[in-house]
């Protein structure tokens, strides 16, 4: 399967991607539509079972996209509060581990919890380029 996230920077930076693996685990429990049956209204159920009929499509009230644990590398300096934003194939950022900047006196880290698609990075002193970074994502 062809991984179809995009991953867009605010500045210079160019985050690319090695591998990415999908982390089968069921329905994140903020995604819930999927209780209400793929012919159900919105907070449907509890109530009738006809929106459970069986059906031709995947799409309608879906149990959201999966977690992905997505590995890659910082490519190109990132500066002092530039974003790394997803789209496509994920739109939601979980968790992000900065690997080590190896130059002395310098430190990459993500600025605050991601919001939505988008992480923000504190950059300090001269960041090496080569930087791996790990992030869960759906």
């Amino acid at each position: 399967m062809t991984n179809t996230i995009t991953y867009t920077t605010s500045g210079s930076g160019v985050f690319t991607e090695d591998f990415s693996i999908d982390l089968i685990a069921g329905a994140l429990p903020t995604e819930t539509r999927w209780l209400d049956g793929a012919g159900g209204a919105a907070a449907d159920y509890p109530g009738s079972l006809n929106p459970f009929l069986p059906t031709n499509t995947d799409t309608t009230n879906e149990s959201g996209r999966g977690l992905k644990l997505v590995c890659g590398r910082v490519s190109t300096v990132l500066v002092d509060d530039e974003t790394i934003t997803l789209s496509g194939g994920a739109t939601k950022i979980h968790a992000v581990i900065v690997g080590d900047t190896s130059t002395a006196a310098s430190s990459l880290a993500l600025k605050a919890a991601p919001v939505a698609g988008v992480a923000q990075f504190t950059v300090i002193g001269t960041q090496w380029a080569g930087v791996t970074m790990w992030m869960i994502v759906s």
